[in-house]
């Protein structure tokens, strides 16, 4: 039986909500749980004075439910179990997690997954900024798990990404998986302005581009169109993550773009090749 937290409280301040976790409750009854204490802006407030709260987590799940705008960084650091989320939350959303499942039938703001060392993050809804990224002064972001994003993120996706698999269904703002040192990314919407700049290894997938031109930086050099069929490897695993590629990724012809050659042009940015443009020629 899962712990079940179903959001009642009315309060306009920010809600620090790390301790909402399934570790945290591990062994606790009920009544037990509902005296955890959580942050409510500048005080403090026990769990049930926020929430109703029914079950017990002696499997290691916790369910959430309601409009969670207000609470932040819940899910924060956790390291097992199943956090599951109805509804919308506010920043930091299974931030630093190093394993367990997180999912998220909702939307979040920013930095989601950021520094994440492990585990699946599922978000059905959109995404804000830095995704998986690292945070700002530190030097790494995501280095390992797994990200998938049902609809759109923000700016910075997957910055400083060192390991890891993220892949978002919609569109994404720019700097998508900048500095990036290793791993995965892909996105299949529209992409925002200087995707892979400063890029050091690794793979951004961009199956949502028309025309790459005015997209990948000047600091990418053209290597070709090649079929890539490891592909299908990971259109499999993210499949059983939960999130769709589209059917001919492992056997279309993709465009590959070597790159950042401004810090040393080992990683690559793969990109269908431009539509062709059909010209109406008027008989002379």
């Amino acid at each position: 039986m899962a712990m079940m937290l179903r959001w009642r409280s009315s309060t306009d301040l920010p809600v620090d909500g790390s301790p909402l976790k399934p570790e945290t409750f591990r062994g606790l009854a009920s009544a037990d749980a509902a005296r955890v204490p959580l942050r409510v802006g500048t005080a403090r407030a026990e769990l049930g004075e926020l929430f109703d709260v029914d079950g017990d987590a002696q499997d290691e799940r916790l369910v959430l439910e309601g409009d969670l705008g207000r609470v932040s960084r819940i899910g924060l650091g956790m390291t097992l179990g199943t956090l599951t989320v109805r509804g919308d939350v506010g920043f930091r959303f299974a931030a630093e997690m190093t394993g367990g499942l997180a999912e998220l039938d909702g939307s979040c703001l920013d930095w989601a997954g950021a520094e994440m060392g492990g585990g699946l993050l599922r978000i059905r809804g959109d995404a804000g900024d830095g995704l998986g990224a690292a945070y700002p002064g530190s030097r790494r972001g995501m280095r390992e798990g797994v990200i998938v994003v049902g609809g759109n993120a923000g700016n910075d996706v997957g910055m400083l990404l060192r390991r890891g698999l993220i892949a978002v269904r919609g569109g994404v703002g720019a700097g998508l998986g900048r500095g990036l040192i290793a791993g995965t990314i892909f996105a299949c919407g529209p992409v925002g302005g200087s995707p892979g700049v400063g890029m050091k290894r690794g793979t951004l997938v961009l199956l949502g581009l028309d025309d790459p031109s005015p997209v990948v930086p000047p600091t990418f050099a053209f290597a070709g169109g090649f079929v890539f069929p490891y592909l299908n490897l990971y259109q499999s695993h993210l499949a059983g993550c939960g999130i769709e590629l589209p059917t001919a990724v492992s056997s279309a012809l993709l465009d590959r773009y070597n790159g950042d050659l401004a810090s040393g042009g080992r990683g690559e940015i793969l990109v269908p090749p431009p539509r062709p443009v059909l010209t109406v020629v008027s008989p002379t």
